[in-house]
């Protein structure tokens, strides 16, 4: 069934899944988020008043957020590599820019170099967190209603995600219409989610460890959040390309869910143990910060490595693969493309990928969980919050990436589960 099919049927099936799914969850979800990153602005730093410029911004703040987009915009026009992104149902290839490392890195130099000319300028950003999500908060709103219109003007009916008078208006807002728009001649997924959204995760969290060592000293424990996070985040882009192939690029479309909450909650949330380590510092010994390096390291290698499994055999072409020092077990499943026709795929059973469906996220959620530990519990819940809307957000992408499986693969899908059998933890979940 077509992505778009199953779009009109849940569309005008009535239930009341549909009336909560539909008309109630976008315009709460909307407002209600938008309200949280001011609040978690506040109560990160309950020093700082709340002021207007929470909801406006202020001078500092437009420029910071001037340069931000300015500077993603600048290396995606830049020429360099590019990479085919996989090709739509609907016979669209998407193309994306592929110097994300050097990308990485040279942000990272450049937020280095800045503080070095201007020491104030991480105090100065941390001080200005409010103002800061305020202003991208009315970007990102904009870019947001942008999209829902470029859409509306539009009529190829080809495209199975374009959705045209299927729903009510805050819904298309909410989801998005498109699934590969392009603003400006850049693709906006690459734009929201890799060049503002994870770059920007990256510096947040560095300039308020500096921050943090200007206002009341060096913490080690602060230290251990922002250098696992730091790797975490450099594998990101030194793997960027392979991002492209995930359900954020493949399946949801460009609307708020997705670039909103890369234009502004990964600003608020992503980095909020980070920012709240600033005013609330942790307090761990110098061996439980050691023994909560070690494991996030391992933790985050073992998340690469799964992933580097999956890599290794799909780009092997068919030729036998060593994995775990045996040659990698795989099941063969076939397909149906939109024209009708059959295909075959792999779907790999050895290493990692034998464990459990999921054991990407398992690490995953283990990294997160260390990297939000070094306050330990002194300070309640509020440096957790990330782990937890991770531990949500990630069982939630297992159930849909399972249901898209079961839909494309069949009987396949079924006997791929037979064989492995748990989706997180071995004999547990």
């Amino acid at each position: 069934m077509s992505a778009k099919k199953r779009d009109n049927d849940n569309s005008s099936s009535g239930t009341l899944f549909d009336l909560i799914n539909h008309h109630i969850i976008p315009p709460v979800f909307v407002v209600f988020f938008v309200i949280a990153t001011q609040f978690l602005a506040w109560r990160g730093n309950p020093s700082q008043p709340f002021e207007t410029s929470f909801v406006v911004g202020n001078p500092f703040a437009w420029k910071v957020i001037g340069s931000i987009f300015l500077w993603a915009f600048l290396w995606l026009w830049c020429p360099s590599k590019k990479f085919n992104g996989p090709t739509t149902s609907f016979g669209y290839t998407p193309v994306y820019q592929a110097n994300g490392e050097i990308y990485y890195i040279a942000s990272v130099a450049a937020v280095l170099l800045a503080s070095y000319i201007n020491p104030q300028l991480c105090v100065d950003i941390y001080f200005n967190m409010g103002a800061i999500l305020g202003g991208l908060n009315i970007v990102a709103l904009c870019v947001c209603s942008f999209m829902l219109l470029q859409a509306k003007m539009k009529t190829d009916e080809k495209d199975p995600y374009l959705l045209k008078n299927s729903y009510p208006v805050m819904f298309e807002f909410y989801r998005g219409m498109e699934l590969h728009p392009r603003i400006l001649g850049v693709d906006v997924k690459q734009l929201t989610n890799c060049r503002i959204g994870m770059i920007s995760w990256q510096l947040l969290i560095i300039i308020f460890f500096v921050a943090g060592w200007q206002l009341h000293g060096f913490n080690a424990g602060h230290l251990v959040n922002v250098l696992l996070q730091s790797i975490y985040i450099y594998k990101f882009f030194r793997w960027e390309t392979g991002y492209f192939n995930t359900l954020d690029i493949t399946l949801d479309r460009a609307g708020y869910y997705l670039c909103w909450g890369c234009l502004v909650w990964i600003h608020s949330f992503y980095t909020f143990h980070s920012y709240f380590f600033v005013h609330h510092e942790p307090n761990c010994s110098t061996l439980t910060n050691l023994l909560l390096f070690g494991i996030g390291l391992l933790s985050i290698w073992y998340n690469y490595d799964v992933d580097r499994q999956k890599e290794l055999f799909r780009t092997a072409g068919g030729k036998p693969v060593q994995i775990w020092g045996k040659r990698a077990e795989s099941l063969k499943v076939t397909y149906k493309t939109a024209d009708g026709k059959t295909k075959e795929s792999t779907l790999l059973l050895s290493g990692w990928w034998g464990v459990a469906r999921k054991i990407n996220y398992t690490f995953e959620l283990l990294a997160a969980l260390i990297w939000c530990s070094p306050a330990a519990l002194e300070y309640g819940v509020w440096p957790f919050l990330y782990f937890i809307f991770l531990l949500i957000l990630l069982i939630h992408r297992i159930y849909r990436d399972e249901l898209k499986c079961k839909e494309k693969y069949g009987k396949g899908w079924e006997e791929y589960c037979q064989r492995v059998k748990y989706r997180l933890l071995p004999y547990i979940y």
